[in-house]
C-alpha cells in the first residue's frame, strides 16, 4: 500500500503535501507490517524530509487526534529533539513562568522516547497529574492558565508505529511533525530545532498550519532552544512577515556559558533543579537559560515588545516568588481527586 511511495523517496523523489497526507493515514487506517513502516521512515530519513512531507504528516496525525475543549489563544513551546546532549526541561520549566505572567500556555510534548528526560517524565517525577477528562481539564486550565497535552492521550493512533520508530533507532520524520501537531491549535508557538535549513523548512509548515505568530529558534551548539553557550538563530514570523535574525547571551546581560557547564539529565535530576529554580536558589546558567526563552514566549505571544523586557519579566516573577505560587497551585488543582 505504501511501497509507491517508499520507491519514490528511494528515487530522490520527494512527495507533495496531499501524498504525505495520505501516506501516513493509510499507515494509521491499516495494519501494515512494522518492517515496511520502518523503511518508510528511512527512506524519508535518507532523503530529506521536506516541508510538503512533513506538513502531509502534520495534518494526518491532526485529523486523527483527539478534540480538545480549549481556546486557541494561547501559547506552546516546544523542541524537535535530537541533539542528544544532557537537558534540563527548559519548556516545561517556562510554562509556569509564562502562566504566572498571565501568558496562557497549553504545552503538547511526551515523556523521553530513550530515557525518562522529557517533559511529561518531570511532570510526573514532581508528582503533577496530567491526564484528564476534558472537563477537569478546562477547569484547570481556567484557574491557572496553563494545562499540558500528553501526546500519547491525544494522538492514540501513534500506537501503529511505535515499533516501526524503534526499529529504525533514528530521528524520523514524527519528530519534525509531532512537535506540531498540538490538538488545541494554539495560535502562538515557539519551536526548537538543532538545524537552520531544517528550521526554514518548519516556517512554512508552520503558517500551512495557521499560527497567527511563531519564533522557530535554533541554539548553538545544536540545541533546540534559545542558547546562553553561543549565538540563536531565530526567525520570527507574524502578520504575514518573516525575519531572520540571530541574539547572544551578550545582548541581554548574560555571561556566555558551555554548555556543558547547564546541569541537565533524567527526571530526578531535572526535579531538583525545577525545585531549587522555585526557591530561587539554582545555578545561574539554569536561571538564565529559562528566563531567555519565556522572555521569548512573553514577546511572541505579544505580552512584553521585545525578548528582552520578556527576559527582565521573567526574571522578576521569579523573584517575587509567583512562579512557585503558579506551581504550586497547579499542582494542588491537578492532583485532587480526579
Amino acid at each position: 500500500m505504501i511501497s509507491k511511495y517508499i520507491d519514490k523517496l528511494k528515487e530522490g523523489e520527494s512527495l507533495q503535501s496531499d501524498e504525505a497526507e495520505q501516506c501516513l493515514s493509510s499507515i494509521l487506517e491499516s495494519n501494515l507490517p512494522d518492517e515496511q513502516i520502518a523503511g518508510l521512515l528511512i527512506a524519508f530519513s535518507e532523503k530529506g524530509e521536506t516541508a510538503d512531507e512533513i506538513l502531509g504528516f502534520s495534518r494526518a496525525l491532526l485529523a486523527k487526534s483527539r478534540p480538545v475543549p480549549l481556546p486557541s489563544n494561547a501559547i506552546d513551546s516546544c523542541g524537535t529533539g535530537g541533539s542528544g546532549l544532557n537537558r534540563f526541561n527548559v519548556s516545561t520549566t517556562a510554562a509556569f513562568v509564562l502562566s504566572a505572567g498571565g501568558v496562557p500556555v497549553v504545552k503538547h510534548g511526551n515523556k523521553g522516547s530513550k530515557r525518562p528526560n522529557g517533559s511529561f517524565d518531570l511532570l510526573e517525577k514532581l508528582d503533577c497529574e496530567f491526564d484528564f477528562r476534558d472537563d477537569r481539564l478546562e477547569d484547570i486550565f481556567k484557574r491557572t492558565n496553563v494545562c499540558f497535552l500528553f501526546a500519547r492521550t491525544y494522538h492514540p493512533v501513534m500506537k501503529k508505529v511505535v515499533t516501526a520508530r524503534q526499529m529504525v533507532d533514528r530521528r524520523t520524520i514524527f519528530n519534525l511533525s509531532a512537535p506540531l501537531c498540538n490538538p488545541a491549535n494554539p495560535q502562538y508557538q515557539i519551536l526548537g530545532t538543532i538545524d537552520v535549513d531544517m528550521g526554514r523548512q518548519l516556517v512554512e509548515v508552520l503558517r500551512h498550519l495557521g499560527r497567527k505568530r511563531f519564533l522557530i529558534v535554533v541554539g548553538e551548539p545544536g540545541i533546540d532552544e534559545i542558547s546562553i553557550s553561543g549565538h540563536t538563530h531565530i526567525f520570527e514570523v507574524a502578520g504575514g512577515m518573516t525575519r531572520e535574525y540571530q541574539i547572544s547571551p551578550a545582548d541581554f546581560g548574560i555571561a556566555k556559558r558551555d554548555y556543558s557547564e547547564i546541569p541537565g539529565g533524567d527526571s530526578d535530576e531535572n526535579a531538583e533543579i525545577f525545585l531549587s529554580l522555585l526557591d530561587y536558589q539554582t545555578p545561574e546558567p539554569i536561571l538564565d537559560m529559562v528566563c531567555l526563552n519565556a522572555g521569548a514566549a512573553f514577546y511572541c505571544f505579544g505580552r512584553t515588545d521585545s525578548i528582552k523586557e520578556g527576559f527582565d519579566l521573567s526574571k522578576d516573577l521569579f523573584a517575587k516568588g509567583l512562579v512557585q505560587e503558579k506551581f504550586l497551585e497547579y499542582k494542588r488543582l491537578s492532583s485532587k481527586q480526579k
